[in-house]
């Protein structure tokens, strides 16, 4: 283990090393969720919820349709934390249209040691692919990923060729210190997927299975979830970084 962190640590860029300060310890009388690599059972018992609308400002995220991510991203988040409140306390990276660097994303998240963090996206592929997709790559992240992803697919009415569960190193489901999920929502790209993304009584169901995910992991833990998949000691990831 020291050798493999004597050439993880030099090749940790200085925005990445600002992440580890979050790993120190909790402050008295909070149960810590923080580990750099998440190689641990996924969390049970938390109150805490980071709640991430993908995109804002400047960056637009996908657009088809007449549909434009960062817009229903950030609704898709306050309808969450409508769900979550009062039994969660919620953090919301954003509030409303700007722009924030994934890397600070990740810095704020890492602010909460008890939390989990949720990213909420829209998808953009072939006109063919639609419903939701979850991605994830801590062994901590993984049954939150599977409970997300199996209500998520619930909610939606059809679904033709998407990942489904995707284990993915990106900066939100890799550099946070905490158990984090980047959930897309949809295919903005599909006709289907965008007519009932266009309603709110569909991002209401969206929301709410989140949310469902978000409780039964709180009671349950991994329990029910299968065996968890063995951990990949990969450093931060950084932009320009291949898929994987």
């Amino acid at each position: 283990m020291l050798s493999a962190m004597r050439w993880i640590l030099p090749a940790l860029s200085a925005s990445a090393l600002a992440f580890l300060p979050a790993c120190q310890g909790p402050q008295p009388g909070v149960r810590s969720q923080a580990s750099v690599y998440g190689n641990r059972p996924g969390p049970q018992g938390f109150h805490t919820v980071v709640v991430d609308a993908g995109h804002g400002g400047k960056d637009h995220g996908a657009r088809a349709n007449g549909l434009v991510e960062k817009t229903l991203a950030l609704d898709i988040a306050r309808r969450l934390k409508a769900e979550l409140e009062p039994d969660f306390r919620v953090i919301m990276t954003r509030t409303d249209d700007r722009f924030l660097e994934l890397d600070h994303r990740v810095a704020l998240a890492n602010r909460y040691p008890d939390a989990v963090l949720v990213s909420i996206h829209l998808n953009h592929g072939r006109r063919w692919r639609s419903g939701p997709e979850t991605y994830w790559w801590r062994v901590d992240s993984y049954s939150t990923a599977r409970r997300m992803q199996r209500y998520l697919a619930a909610a939606c009415p059809h679904e033709h060729g998407n990942a489904g569960q995707v284990r993915r190193r990106l900066r939100l489901t890799r550099n946070p210190v905490i158990p984090c999920v980047l959930v897309e929502c949809g295919f903005l790209t599909s006709r289907k997927d965008a007519s009932l993304l266009a309603s709110s009584t569909y991002r209401d169901r969206l929301a709410g299975a989140i949310a469902r995910a978000l409780r039964e992991q709180r009671l349950a833990g991994d329990a029910g979830m299968g065996p968890l998949p063995a951990a990949i000691f990969a450093p931060p990831s950084r932009a320009g970084d291949a898929r994987g």
